[in-house]
């Protein structure tokens, strides 16, 4: 079985007084896709937020590749290899597609002195097509994909992922879903992802976990799992 790059164990976190994550656990291994699933407001940003210390535990550990990560500072975490594209994906509208690929330099271990073009264009060729656009004037499928870019070019060995098929038409997130498996199938990079949709979850995830008021209820392989009845987990 791969190897163990992220384990989460009992993780507790809150804001201010309320708490959020009640004990979370779960293990992301090298080279799959690992989605949390789970209706709105259960904490699963929160728990995204936490791996990347953009929110504190309480108690609990997070450790990246057997390294304990537990409330480092982000840039550290960044650093340490993990790429977040968080929800919403806070891309700057008023740089191009260029300037906003080198902002992703600044996490760069060793700050790498130039994008890896080649790579990342092979991966994205519309970025390379809209290069000196700015990021305000992509479509939410094309600015999903920028931000999902920049992530990589610091080269992690985990790419978080809020939500990435939020806002975005079918067609796009098809592609988004094919790049993923690209990465973790051919590159061996891990990918956690909150995902809603459940279509775009089955397309592209190996494990799933089912979380609910902080913690973690189910959990399986994708092939395994009726999804008949996970379908009752994430029903609002």
């Amino acid at each position: 079985m791969n190897e163990v790059i992220l384990s989460v164990s009992d993780v507790k976190a809150a804001y201010g007084q309320s708490t959020v994550l009640w004990g979370a656990s779960l293990m992301a291994r090298k080279g799959a896709i690992t989605t949390v699933m789970g209706r709105n407001g259960v904490g699963k940003t929160t728990l995204l937020k936490t791996i990347m210390g953009l929110v504190k535990t309480t108690a609990g550990e997070v450790r990246l590749n057997g390294r304990n990560i537990t409330n480092l500072q982000p840039y550290r975490v960044t650093r340490a290899g993990i790429g977040y594209v968080p929800q919403g994906r806070e891309i700057f509208p008023k740089l191009s597609v260029q300037e906003n690929l080198k902002m992703g330099l600044e996490a760069a271990p060793g700050y790498k002195a130039r994008i890896p073009e080649e790579e990342i264009y092979a991966l994205f060729p519309v970025l390379k097509e809209f290069r000196r656009r700015l990021g305000g004037n992509l479509s939410g499928g094309q600015q999903q994909q920028l931000a999902i870019a920049r992530a990589l070019i610091s080269g992690p060995s985990l790419l978080l992922l809020d939500e990435p098929t939020e806002g975005i038409q079918p067609s796009i997130a098809i592609e988004i879903g094919n790049i993923l498996r690209r990465l973790a199938e051919e590159k061996g990079i891990s990918v956690l992802l909150v995902e809603q949709k459940i279509d775009f979850a089955r397309h592209v995830t190996d494990y799933f976990y089912f979380m609910d008021r902080g913690r973690m209820t189910r959990e399986g392989a994708a092939g395994v799992l009726d999804f008949r009845e996970l379908q009752e987990h994430i029903a609002v």
